[in-house]
């Protein structure tokens, strides 16, 4: 019993830091769509915020979910052609200061292969 007992509490400490990685952390890199643009990827608790830092505008809003080394998106608004229903998943690694970011499965042609092998340095303003 305490065998479990230590092993579900270990899962779950690991999980929630696992989370706390991406959450409320910035990460700034270029995006190639079209031509490339400078962008900061603004995580929040459950958010995942875009922004252009060329025109000091938001390119997409999403609700991310993170699991183990992959997160999730879906859109809630934005400039791309991604329905808000097209889940777009992701495996992340971070090392050092560089947040890398692997398409693993997204259909939509707007993010998926724009966001694949994206490295992202950490934004510590």
């Amino acid at each position: 019993m305490k065998k479990s007992f230590f092993c579900f509490l270990l899962v779950t400490l690991m999980s929630g830091s696992i989370k706390a990685q991406l959450a409320n952390s910035k990460w700034k890199g270029i995006l190639e769509i079209g031509s490339p643009v400078n962008v900061s990827f603004e995580f929040g608790k459950d958010t995942l915020a875009v922004m252009n830092l060329d025109q000091n505008s938001v390119l997409e809003t999403m609700i991310y979910k993170v699991t183990n080394s992959t997160f999730t998106i879906v859109k809630i608004a934005g400039e791309s052609d991604c329905e808000s229903s097209t889940i777009g998943k992701y495996k992340y690694e971070i090392k050092e200061n560089t947040l890398i970011l692997t398409t693993v499965e997204d259909v939509c042609d707007d993010r998926g292969p724009v966001l694949n092998n994206v490295k992202l340095t950490r934004n510590t303003l």
